[in-house]
């Protein structure tokens, strides 16, 4: 009788620990979901930052080519097709820095291994009280 009490205490405690285990799991993919997602928002500010610059560019290569055919030769275009060229520089390295942080965006690779961990263990423990 002894034996069985220190058994049911034993299997009692265990189910305690996978609770506290599968809290912990959740906490920790909560938290790698959240940095995650706050990498996806910034890459998304980037890119919606790159892609004004590459439409206020092309205004102002539409407003140069304007400028060129009323004025052919006249200077006045070469201001507006320089602030165009500088306007695009800026989108292309907004560009590199949005490829090289969408690089670093990864599933929750750790929360993924132990949920797999626990739900073997728990299966293991489930079969062992059969």
């Amino acid at each position: 009788m002894a034996q069985q009490q220190s058994l049911k205490q034993l299997v009692t405690n265990t189910i305690s620990d996978g609770k506290r285990l599968l809290t912990a799991q959740v906490n920790l993919t909560t938290t790698e979901l959240s940095q995650t997602s706050k990498t996806i928002g910034q890459i998304s500010l980037l890119a919606v930052i790159a892609i004004s610059m590459v439409s206020m560019g092309g205004v102002f290569i539409l407003i140069a080519i304007a400028y060129a055919l009323v004025a052919l030769g006249l200077p006045v275009w070469a201001g507006f097709l320089i602030v165009a060229v500088v306007l695009f520089l800026v989108a292309a390295v907004l560009g590199i820095v949005i490829m090289s942080k969408g690089k670093s965006v990864k599933a929750p690779n750790v929360a993924s291994a132990q949920w797999k961990k626990t739900s073997e263990s728990l299966t293991a423990l489930n079969n062992l009280g059969e």
